[in-house]
């Protein structure tokens, strides 16, 4: 889903190469067109309390306006040219560190003058000996062999930093959110490569922001569909899955042994600390689709009914949690990463506690309803807890 902000980037680039006088041919005004766009994502960001758009739309918002204010005139200008060898680099470096640094609450001090900073720093490169320095960055000409061939240059080094950019997000399973922000940055940088086109620019924001809305689609998504804290599917999810229950499948409902005496215990910390663990488990084991239905319960929807297989499954889930050591968080850990890595890197002595949940399983019957499915699993659970908790019971 993540990679889905870059579908306007695509039908853009593939317009622009294959069928030009499509977008030659639409007719949108120009910078209304860039102002409503804009104002779209700030609106439906603010509306979701999803502040950490704004500092892209304003980064997004600033570049518009060098473009705009700047590179009107012919390349054949001094200035212009001088402005135009600096924009990527400054797109670069600009995008890189909004990326890097820890977005700050939009309505606090920081976050406010990191919003102005995103709209005002792009124009630093309307003036002539900033942009003149900046300009001296570019690696297109070396790239591009001397200026034989020209945009190579430009398009060798977008692919080489985009491509490291996506490895990166890849390898850390990134947000769209984080995909979107790669996106805004080859939207400009094609942008820099078809600078001749008409209203690239335009066209560059209107990709931009189709990206950001796109992710915060996602996110939002998210937001109604998954658990914060566990990273899996919660109960609405859960009830719409098995609105579509095959004739062959299975339910298990299973929860945390004693989780309210472990809370009041350790506290609400290592509760989560708790939860998120049977969330990773849950993960790591093939076989089924879990959810988190509410609290410390949780769900488990099989796509067959095979009880030897079934057990098989109940029971490693059982043994992962029943066998893992869960080493409790220290509360007087320091707050910044490194001294908190130095003080754990001296304790050889963690304390640890073990987990057991107990689980409840039963195959689909004729006429089963999600309730009644669910009532059934439920019912089994509370007969192993009964039985004595850490274990499973099916039938």
């Amino acid at each position: 889903m993540s990679l889905v902000v870059f579908l306007p980037l695509v039908v853009w680039v593939m317009l622009g190469f294959f069928s030009p006088t499509v977008l030659t041919s639409v007719d949108l005004p120009v910078p209304e067109s860039v102002i409503a766009s804009l104002s779209l994502i700030v609106v439906v960001a603010g509306f979701f309390r999803q502040w950490q758009w704004f500092y892209w739309c304003a980064w997004t918002a600033g570049f518009y306006a060098v473009i705009q204010l700047g590179l009107q005139q012919p390349l054949s200008q001094q200035p212009v040219a001088v402005l135009y060898e600096a924009l990527p680099v400054w797109l670069s470096l600009t995008a890189v560190l909004l990326v890097l640094i820890k977005l700050p609450v939009l309505f606090s001090i920081n976050g406010f003058l990191l919003f102005i900073a995103g709209g005002l720093f792009p124009l630093l490169l309307l003036i002539e000996p900033f942009s003149g320095a900046v300009a001296l960055l570019n690696p297109s000409e070396m790239l591009s062999l001397a200026g034989e061939f020209p945009g190579v240059g430009t398009a060798l080094w977008m692919t080489a930093m985009g491509g490291g950019w996506a490895t990166i997000l890849l390898y850390r399973q990134a947000s769209a959110f984080r995909w979107s922000q790669l996106a805004a940055w080859l939207a400009f940088m094609v942008f820099v490569i078809g600078v001749e086109q008409t209203e690239a620019s335009m066209w560059a924001v209107l990709v931009v922001s189709v990206s950001f809305l796109l992710a915060l689609a996602d996110r939002m998504l998210k937001l109604a569909y998954i658990d914060e804290l566990t990273g899996l599917p919660q109960r609405r999810a859960l009830m719409s899955e098995l609105q579509h229950l095959r004739k062959r499948s299975a339910v298990c409902m299973l929860d945390v042994d004693h989780f309210k005496k472990f809370n009041d215990r350790y506290g609400h910390e290592v509760g989560d600390q708790v939860l998120r663990l049977l969330g990773r488990i849950l993960k790591s084991v093939s076989g089924f689709k879990a959810y988190r239905y509410g609290g410390e319960e949780f769900t488990l929807v099989f796509s067959h009914n095979n009880e030897e297989k079934l057990k098989d499954v109940l029971e490693t889930v059982r043994s992962k949690v029943a066998n893992y050591p869960l080493a409790l968080r220290d509360p007087s850990r320091p707050e910044k990463s490194r001294k908190g890595k130095e003080k754990r890197g001296k304790q050889s002595d963690k304390k640890t506690v073990k987990v057991t949940i107990s689980l409840g399983a039963t195959t689909k019957a004729p006429g089963d309803t999600p309730d009644s499915i669910l009532k059934r699993a439920d019912e089994n659970l509370y007969a192993a807890k009964k039985a004595g908790r850490n274990r499973y019971v099916m039938r």
